[in-house]
């Protein structure tokens, strides 16, 4: 793959609707922090993004990454995330963006 996928490919990073997942909180969470990411435009700086291995995605303070919880706390949803959440699902995006939405589906069957 390379460097320069620009914006937002769905055929790559999927519809954002996560519906082969059953777990209904797990779903919201995937769908919201999909489409933040989608809106804030960071597919491909996630893509490349390597967190610190002692903060991950709950502890790093990137401008990218501040931005992205503040749309992500506009869902209603998110007002439960705890730091754990917010690192898992971040994890599965990171997933999503480096690999592809068929792959992350593959990983549930």
């Amino acid at each position: 793959m390379e460097n320069n996928i620009i914006v937002y490919d769905e055929t790559y990073y999927g519809n954002g609707e996560f519906d082969f997942i059953e777990d209904q909180n797990y779903k919201d969470f995937l769908k919201s922090a999909h489409k933040s990411i989608t809106l804030c435009e960071l597919w491909n700086w996630i893509r490349i993004y390597e967190p610190p291995p002692n903060e991950g995605f709950m502890l790093s303070i990137k401008p990218e990454l501040n931005r992205l919880k503040q749309q992500m706390w506009k869902d209603q949803i998110n007002d439960f995330h705890s730091a754990a959440s917010f690192g898992i699902i971040m994890r599965d995006m990171e997933y999503i963006a480096k690999h592809g939405y068929e792959n992350f589906k593959r990983t549930f069957n």
